[in-house]
This record gives structure tokens, sequence and C-alpha cells, in this order.
């Protein structure tokens, strides 16, 4: 593919899905936010925010599979337009939540909508971009979850700052950036293509060689079954969910509990708080840059993966042990963040490549398996504070899980160079 080329397709097809998952992340984690006043309001102690937090990850792990079967049928155009329609609906509902129950249920259908969407997003982009390119692609799409946080923050925080006297300040940004997700996805309707051929604003030769390579790297001799069947006992696809599953964890647990983590310290300012939750996100998403970049350009994943996560378990560490010295526990979760941010970038070049080029299914099948620490974590941690009143154990736990996580590249690579043939 010719850099041109590249180029075009980074900004008609990446960064229009980076812009979705933006908006699906700002949605999905604003609740961290509203948490600080909506909590209060509502009567929720932490177990029963923990558990409205969680059950967002029962239906999205619900309907993963079923999600990439929609994909397959009527197409990834109206699968991203409806995915985005159905959610912002749902984000939008938020605002007139009265009941804990409420809250349950408008947090399951929220998962709901945007269960496929993530790992669809993967595969879609594997269908424009050959190998060379993916990992700064993925890298592309998966900044939208630092993004979503170092600006949605101080969004977030200066929604909520607003008095606009009639309606609670944490209704109105559910209202805001929920109507501006249903506007968004009324827009995909009319941007997006199912297909490189159907892309007006390639030339002809750019469509048949994007259409010729990417089919060249799907018939190669070692690439996947289109069966979910075939994957589904294939252990690349089992040892990479393994490793999905930690990077998730370490993801969610900064997304959902740093907000309130930091006003343990004293600070109380919504916007303030969004600032500071902001710092580690910004080395996430420094750490995605970088890594992509420098793994695209040597060719090499595992190492790419490995490193980044031994970083972020030793800075994770450094973080449990010093949460009584506010200034020195954040800079060490930024650094954490960097190195989270490097594993994630290149995470999904390696499933693609053996399990998912051809199979939305696996990838799906994947991140389900991953998420699924998504249902559990936020409620153990809920009650872990709960019951402490500190958050020193969860931190622990993330650095010795992202420890895990990095010695699963052992076999992870093992079996790659194997069905490659490589020694």
């Amino acid at each position: 593919m010719e850099p041109t080329t590249y180029r075009k397709v980074m900004a008609r097809v990446v960064a229009p899905l980076t812009f979705l998952i933006i908006l699906s992340s700002l949605d999905r984690v604003n609740v961290s936010f509203a948490a600080i006043e909506m909590n209060p309001d509502l009567g929720l102690d932490p177990k029963a925010y923990g558990f409205g937090v969680g059950i967002f990850f029962v239906g999205y792990l619900l309907f993963q599979l079923p999600s990439a079967a929609v994909l397959r049928r009527i197409g990834p155009r109206w699968w991203i337009a409806g995915s985005v329609i159905g959610w912002g609906a749902v984000a939008t509902a938020m605002a007139a939540i009265q009941t804990p129950l409420h809250f349950y249920v408008l947090r399951f259908l929220l998962g709901l909508f945007e269960s496929g969407f993530a790992p669809g997003v993967v595969w879609y982009v594997s269908q424009w971009l050959p190998q060379q390119y993916r990992a700064r692609a993925i890298a592309g799409t998966m900044l939208a979850i630092p993004i979503s946080v170092i600006f949605g923050g101080p969004l977030c925080g200066a929604l909520m700052a607003m008095d606009t006297g009639s309606i609670a300040s944490w209704r109105m940004m559910f209202l805001v950036e929920g109507l501006a997700t249903v506007i968004a996805g009324i827009v995909a309707i009319f941007w997006f293509v199912d297909r490189p051929a159907q892309a007006q604003w390639l030339s002809d030769d750019e469509r048949a060689r994007i259409e010729d390579t990417i089919a060249a790297e799907a018939t190669d001799a070692r690439a996947p079954s289109a069966k979910l069947s075939d994957a589904l006992k294939d252990p690349i696809l089992w040892v990479s969910a393994g490793v999905w599953f930690v990077l998730i964890t370490g993801a969610n647990a900064i997304i959902f509990w740093l907000p309130i983590a930091i006003k343990t310290l004293g600070r109380n300012d919504p916007l303030e708080v969004g600032i500071l939750a902001a710092l580690p996100w910004v080395a996430i998403g420094a750490g995605m840059v970088w890594n992509a970049r420098h793994s695209d350009r040597s060719g090499e994943r595992y190492k790419h993966l490995a490193w980044p996560m031994l970083g972020a378990a030793a800075a994770f560490g450094v973080a449990a042990q010093f949460t009584h010295n506010g200034p020195l526990a954040l800079a060490a979760l930024v650094i954490g963040g960097f190195g989270l941010g490097g594993a994630q970038s290149v995470f999904w070049t390696i499933p693609t490549k053996f399990v998912g080029a051809r199979n939305p299914g696996a990838i799906a099948t994947i991140n389900l398996c991953g998420n699924a620490s998504s249902t559990v974590m936020p409620i153990v941690i809920g009650w872990i504070v709960a019951s402490t009143g500190k958050i020193t154990v969860p931190v622990y736990v993330l650095a010795g899980l992202m420890l895990l996580g990095a010695l699963l590249i052992l076999p992870l690579s093992r079996l790659g160079n194997a069905r490659e043939g490589k020694a």
C-alpha cells in the first residue's frame, strides 16, 4: 500500500471511527464523574455504584457474539450507525433516572448497544489496512479512550460545574453528551461504506490494491479459517484472551475509580478532579503512539507487548506503596499508564493476524473473554473500598495482574512463531 493511500484510509476510516469510540468511551465512563453528585442524589453507596458500573459489562458481554453476527449480516455501514444511535439514546436517557433500578437497567442497555462496537472496529480496520500498517491504525482507534478522558474529564467537570437552576448538573451532562452521540450516529449512515471497493474517495487503482492486498493476506497458507468453530480450537485465541483480560482490567480500574480516588486526596472541585484524572490518560495515549510506531517500523510484536506490561506492573506497585503520598502515587500511575497504553496499541496485531483476519467472531470472542473482568472487578473494587476505606489493595492486585499478563506473552510468542515457522 502506498503512503498516500494509507493516509487517505486513516483520514476517512480510522479517524471517524476514533471519534465514534471517543463518544462510546465518554458515554460509558462519564458515570465516574457523575457519581460525585449522582450517588448522593440517588442514595448509591460504593457497593451499589460498583454494581451499576459492573452490570454494564453483563449486557456488553452477552451480546458480543450476536453483535458480530449482525455485523456480518447487515454490513459495517448500518451496523456502525445502528450501534451508535442505540447507545446514544440510552446515554441520553441516563439524564432522567430517578432510582438505583433505573441506573442498573440503563447501564445494562448501554452495554448491550456498545457490545460489539470495539471488536467490530478492529475487524473493520483489518479489512482496509494490511499488517504493515495495522498497529498504528488500531492504535489510532484505541487513542479514543485516552482522548475521551483527557478532554472528556474536563468537559464532564465543566458541564457539572454549570448551574442551570432547573436540572441537576450531572443530568445535564448526560443529556448533552448523549444527544451528541445520536447526531453522530445519523451522520455515520452517510459517511461509511461496507468495503474498500465502494469507497468513491479512492481511485480505481487504490481500491484494487487494497482489496488485493487484504485478500492475499487472508488466503496465505498460515491465515486462519473463516469459521468461528475452528478459531475456538486455536490456543492463540485463548492466550490472547488472557492477555486482553489483564489489559482491560487495568484500563477499567483507572477509568471508573481514579476520579473517586483523587477526591479522597482532598480534591473536591469537579473540574480539578477531571483535569487530574486526565493525566494518566495523557501517558496512555503517548504510550500507544510511541509503541505502535516503533513496533510497525521494527515488525516485532511480542517484546513490544511484554516490556510495557512489565513496566506498568512495577509502576502500579509503586503507586500502591505510596498511596499516602498523592503526588508520588499519581506520578506512578502516569508511568504505569504509559506502559498500559503501549501494550494495548500492539496487542490486536497478533490475534488479527492468526485468528481474526477473516473472522469478526474470533475478535469478538477475545474481546468477550477479556471484558469478563469488567463484570467482576468494579464490584470487587467497590466491596474492598467500602470495607477498608482504602484503594491500596486493588492497586496491588492490578500490579500483580499486569505481571501475570506479561508472563503470558511467553507462550503466545512461542505459538505465533511456531505458526510462522520461526525458531
